[in-house]
């Protein structure tokens, strides 16, 4: 559909897995170190980016349910979770990418004033060498991490902080993501929420009509 020539934004948060990075290739190989650990057969890529949104201890019980036929005893998770946050952190950008349009966008709205934060539910201590690996660390002027369950989009808590922080009006922000999770956050801030049709999530599911802005490139954007 079409979307509108000027949105007047001063600020956009943007998601970063699914959004601004697939790292679905590194996730899945840390899932399944963590599986063959315990003995445990691999899923293959696209059981894995189903599971992906919600921070990595849950993308892991995921897999484990998966892998086990069960849900993982409490023991057995706490002793699983350390293993795969190192293994993944060693590796968190070896075969992830960039997606397109990503850079040339970025570059865009930092040459227009554009105010830039990532908002993840990834972890802090795997969020910032992700951004660094990938090349992105420079472009924000915040990154904000659900390091707690409460923190997680699609509750709000990330970004109304951000709009205190940066002293921005709502209605002067918009959140882009690739997961309904993105569109719930955004809407419950009061901010604009844009989906994009790629990554691993559906940012329009159970909305009827679907979300009105959908992009199939960052770059495809006009602020």
């Amino acid at each position: 559909m079409a979307e509108p020539q000027s949105l007047g934004l001063e600020a956009i948060a943007i998601d970063l897995d699914g959004t601004l990075v697939d790292s679905l290739p590194d996730l899945a190989c840390a899932a399944n170190y963590t599986l063959a650990q315990r003995g445990l057969a691999p899923l293959d890529e696209s059981t894995v980016r189903g599971m992906i949104g919600d921070g990595i201890d849950t993308l892991l019980l995921r897999c484990l349910h998966r892998a086990l036929g069960r849900d993982p005893e409490t023991a057995e998770l706490v002793a699983a979770i350390p293993e795969m946050r190192e293994f993944y952190g060693s590796h968190v950008f070896e075969h992830s990418r960039v997606y397109p349009g990503v850079l040339v966008a970025l570059e865009q709205w930092r040459e227009r004033g554009i105010r830039l934060a990532c908002v993840t539910n990834k972890a802090s201590e795997l969020t910032l060498p992700l951004l660094q690996g990938a090349g992105l660390d420079g472009y924000f002027e915040a990154v904000y991490c659900a390091d707690t369950p409460a923190e997680r989009k699609p509750a709000p808590v990330m970004l109304l902080r951000l709009l205190a922080e940066l002293e921005i009006a709502p209605a002067r922000c918009a959140m882009i993501g690739d997961s309904i999770h993105d569109i719930h956050a955004a809407q419950a801030a009061g901010i604009l929420a844009i989906g994009v049709d790629y990554g691993y999530g559906d940012p329009g599911a159970g909305r009827d009509p679907p979300e009105q802005m959908l992009l199939s490139s960052l770059e495809h954007l006009r602020i």
